[in-house]
């Protein structure tokens, strides 16, 4: 399958402390992936590597097919990042800002007006960006990253600072946009509620390292199931590579969104009856304290 981002083997130092290890993790088109862990994991830094703000020591970053070393200017035209606070001139009015910015990219006006209705920032458009609020400028920043219709976008929290409203109102341009604009997104939050309803995949990391790997593939469902004959129900699971465990009569399992009824009937053509079956409700933060043990900084 097409790779909008791939990551391979990437290694940064900051004099002698390692930063990252080893980092390897993908992203598809049309996705959104969240990328959590704990404060001073890593997540900024991976994030700055993959829009060539710094340099990694080692590793590979390939951007819609364009290797970032090899074909920099070709990768930067693919993707757009929104880093840590808002880069924008603060002494200009919002319209400036994006037309600035537009000019920069050789950007035509159709575009430029389409940006300046995404914002929904109106009148305020007039007035200078640095008596923004942090959401209105956050509305900004991203209408200004979506300029040049990137492929792929990076958000580094890009909640923070922002009330419930503006929470939810960019929620749902994120999603609005990635079935509109043909676009991928990488953001990062601390907010485990909002990436839980925002993301379609988690990739984790801590301590410069992605950790459990297998969680990375899709956020899955968890069914209890109970059935009358254990032993061909672990035969089934076992030679289907499904993720099980077992308890009595009772076994979890670990399948893919919206594939139960497929699960049932493959299991009742086997001869294996479900006498119950229950949805386990897992949230993020109950996983992310499973990945991380102890939680701090959230």
């Amino acid at each position: 399958m097409e790779k909008i981002l791939e990551i391979k083997d990437l290694n940064k130092s900051f004099g002698k402390e390692k930063i990252l290890h080893d980092i390897n993790m993908d992203i598809y088109p049309n996705e959104i992936v969240g990328f959590i862990g704990p404060n001073g994991a890593g997540k900024s830094t991976v994030m700055k590597c993959i829009l060539s703000l710094i340099f990694p020591d080692s590793g590979t970053i390939t951007v819609n097919g364009f290797d970032i070393k090899k074909e920099r200017l070709k990768a930067l035209d693919c993707m757009a990042g929104v880093i840590e606070s808002p880069g924008l001139f603060l002494d200009m009015s919002g319209e400036n800002n994006i037309k600035l910015f537009a000019e920069l990219r050789g950007i035509d006006s159709k575009r430029v007006k389409e940006i300046m209705e995404f914002t929904e920032l109106g009148h305020s458009l007039k007035r200078k960006a640095g008596n923004y609020s942090m959401g209105m400028k956050q509305r900004l920043a991203l209408g200004i990253a979506l300029l040049s219709k990137p492929k792929l976008l990076i958000l580094d929290e890009p909640t923070n600072g922002l009330d419930p409203t503006a929470v939810i109102n960019l929620r749902n341009e994120l999603l609005e946009l990635v079935n509109k604009e043909d676009i991928s997104i990488l953001f990062s939050s601390h907010q485990l509620e909002e990436v839980e309803k925002l993301s379609d995949r988690l990739i984790c990391i801590n301590k410069g390292r992605i950790v459990h790997p297998e969680i990375n593939a899709s956020l899955q469902d968890i069914y209890i199931i109970e059935v009358n004959n254990m032993e061909l129900a672990r035969e089934f699971f076992q030679k289907n590579n499904i993720n099980y465990n077992t308890n009595d009569s009772k076994i979890e399992v670990v399948i893919d969104k919206g594939e139960i009824q497929n699960l049932i009937v493959s299991m009742a053509n086997e001869g294996i009856n479900i006498s119950n079956l229950e949805k386990k409700i897992v949230t993020l933060e109950e996983l992310y304290k499973g990945i991380y043990c102890e939680v701090k900084n959230i």
